[in-house]
């Protein structure tokens, strides 16, 4: 007993060194604990899958191909050591053909699309919303603009960059691990589930070259919030606290206003005028193929229906707005109708609603301030410029301001998805005999043309 009372002296008399290595095991068994969860949650993740790569391939098939557009500056330069610890293990297991491609400036990933050489099954993204912007933009660029072919060549998200909005919105995890969130992509991409994703069209109208426009999945940002933003790198000394910290000493941005003219139209499912613009865009090609199957796409992507034959009068009625305010957001609302939402603010905000919207911005919170909201398909924006260069973000990307035509393409990309999952009872009850002939059919199955 009495070494009892001697150990609790000892503490209480040095409680300083006690509280500091207190901490410091706290810590440390944390941190061990973590790693052994991500182990052991690794190791189940790689055994499941490695039941489709030990599945025999049948002699008239090819190991599936992917190629990977990876972005080692994503994510303070962590992307390349996470994609390589907790993807990379998942493909090579599943039984594909892996050919990792590296960016080395910015926009390296646009140009690396645009000059693919060789076959490939499936592109995937290894970064953030910019480099996947980036891809998608290569690929349509590559496809002038027919969005038709999309569909032979599908594009995988492994969310590895700082922002990575669009994974979420189409991955929707369900916790906020990282490694999870990673894992799940991979997955997505085994599956070989796809769907339809839209994207919006920007085209520069002061471009001499019509056919480099860029393709959005995400937003198109213009303001003082924006300007902010771009400056958190600056206090990367407050750690986790640099994204508010921007807007905390950012109030030079208050003066930020945002001057333009928009002129819209309103969203529209698909009627005789769409079908029109859709002809008018055919005519143009010189190719026979991308004819026919503009127009059977078309029909296609939306259960079949003669879009040639339904009047909507409202579809080609433009509106003409100014707007002046400090910050303008143009997202890309992703539902049954996809339409651009245009989320105007106020003229002027208070320094204490600046640091507050800033705060809910990287919560990903919705607005406190009262915004126009306009919903539309069509958007032409006109900035009233001085001699002062101004910048925009698309997808987290600079951009130059100048007047810019933005069009919703709806089905023009496809994208790796999860899965609908099996009910609880229906996993429980399938027997290890079904589970062979589903591995089986996923190995055998029928796969996407190849892209050349």
């Amino acid at each position: 007993m009495a070494k009892v009372f001697g150990v609790f002296n000892t503490i209480r008399n040095n409680w300083k060194k006690s509280v500091f290595f207190t901490a410091v095991l706290s810590y440390g068994a944390n941190f061990a604990n973590e790693k052994y969860e991500t182990h052991m949650f690794m190791s189940q993740c790689c055994r499941t899958v490695s039941a489709y790569g030990d599945m025999p391939l049948a002699v008239d098939k090819k190991p599936k191909k992917v190629t990977v557009i990876l972005n080692p500056a994503a994510n303070k330069r962590n992307s390349k050591s996470d994609f390589e610890k907790y993807c990379a293990p998942l493909l090579y297991l599943a039984g594909y053909s892996v050919t990792v491609l590296t960016t080395e400036r910015e926009g390296g990933a646009r140009s690396l699309v645009e000059n693919l050489i060789g076959e490939t099954d499936a592109l995937i993204v290894a970064g953030g919303d910019g480099t996947l912007s980036e891809v998608v933009t290569g690929l349509l660029r590559r496809l002038k603009g027919d969005t038709s072919l999309t569909e032979h060549l599908p594009i995988g998200i492994l969310p590895l960059g700082r922002t990575n909005n669009v994974a979420r919105q189409l991955l929707q995890p369900q916790d906020d691990n990282h490694v999870h969130f990673l894992t799940n992509a991979t997955m997505a991409i085994i599956n070989e589930v796809n769907s339809a994703h839209p994207v919006v069209k920007i085209e520069n109208l002061e471009s001499p070259n019509p056919e480099k426009c860029v393709y959005a999945l995400n937003s198109i940002e213009w303001g003082a919030l924006r300007e902010a933003k771009v400056t958190r790198d600056q206090y990367w000394y407050f750690g986790k606290l640099r994204n508010v910290a921007a807007f905390v000493f950012g109030n030079q941005f208050l003066q930020y206003t945002v001057d333009a003219d928009l002129e819209y139209s309103p969203p529209c499912s698909g009627c005789s005028n769409c079908y029109k613009k859709l002809t008018t865009t055919i005519n143009k090609s010189s190719s026979l193929f991308s004819w026919i199957s503009w127009v059977f796409s078309f029909k296609r992507n939306s259960g079949g229906t003669d879009y040639s034959k339904i009047i909507n009068p409202e579809c080609s009625n433009y509106s003409k707005v100014p707007i002046r305010t400090f910050n303008v957001n143009i997202n890309l609302d992703v539902k049954q109708t996809p339409v651009l939402r245009i989320n105007v603010g106020p003229e002027n905000i208070s320094y204490s609603e600046f640091v507050k919207e800033g705060y809910l911005k990287f919560r990903d919170e919705n607005s406190k301030i009262p915004n126009s909201i306009i919903e539309a398909k069509d958007v032409t924006v006109t900035p009233h410029i001085d001699d002062e260069i101004k910048w925009l973000s698309i997808d987290n990307e600079d951009y130059e301001v100048k007047p810019m035509k933005l069009s919703l393409l709806p089905n023009a990309v496809y994208l790796f998805k999860p899965d609908n999952p099996m009910s609880q009872n229906q996993s429980q009850n399938k027997s290890d005999q079904e589970s062979s002939l589903s591995l089986d059919k996923f190995r055998n199955q029928i796969g996407l043309k190849q892209f050349v």
